[in-house]
């Protein structure tokens, strides 16, 4: 028998964060979600498919928690705790779904650091997006750093002869990532600086990066 494609309209937002936990617990982790007006038309928009740099969510918020997640690398496996799934709204692409899941890793740049790192899912790590390391003086500060990618359209960093798209200098603070880590081999090379409670600028961050990503 084939597979089903299910639909489920006009969905309450108050409602949305427990179903897709639902779909999660289930096994189906990629929902399509279509954001809708009032009277469940699609919201007109000329915006582009993918949106644009600028056409951020303001109002992420947490539509789920999930208990011992963890995620492969090359080098080893990360285990989260906590790992939650946030959903935003934007103009062109409807609901977005980003997790955020906190872990330390050992021996980093010298030392064991704290990491966030954003994956683009509505349920268990499965696409990378972004990681923030904790910085030097993260004790003091509590802010870690992530680097920005695209500059030649892929995976190339920004330096400091580089310009930044618009979107990073009318909204992110950015610096060098060997100024807030200093360790050698440590890349001389531009980077978001956050706050570890600083949710928006984080996912942001991780849906700009996504974009440009799906572009290439």
């Amino acid at each position: 028998m084939s597979p089903f494609s299910v639909t489920v309209h006009n969905v309450p937002d108050r409602e949305l964060g427990a179903l897709l936990t639902q779909l999660s617990e289930a096994g189906f982790d990629h929902p399509v979600i279509k954001a809708v007006g009032a009277d469940g038309a699609p919201p007109r928009t000329s915006t582009p498919a993918h949106g644009g740099a600028s056409d951020l969510p303001e109002d992420w918020r947490v539509v789920g928690e999930r208990e011992g997640q963890s995620y492969r690398w090359p080098k080893g496996r990360d285990h989260y705790e906590p790992y939650r799934v946030f959903m935003g709204t934007t103009r062109a692409e409807g609901a977005v779904q980003i997790a955020l899941g906190d872990t330390i890793r050992n021996n980093t740049w010298g030392r064991d650091r704290k990491y966030i790192v954003a994956f683009r899912t509505s349920g268990s790590p499965q696409e990378p997006l972004v990681d923030f390391v904790a910085t030097d003086d993260y004790e003091q500060t509590r802010e870690l750093v992530a680097v920005i990618r695209g500059s030649d359209g892929g995976r190339r960093m920004y330096g400091t002869g580089d310009a930044l798209p618009a979107v990073y200098a009318d909204r992110f603070r950015t610096e060098l990532y060997n100024e807030r880590i200093l360790y050698p081999g440590v890349w001389n090379k531009l980077v978001v600086v956050a706050r570890e409670d600083d949710d928006e600028a984080i996912l942001n961050h991780a849906l700009i990066q996504s974009r440009r990503r799906d572009l290439r």
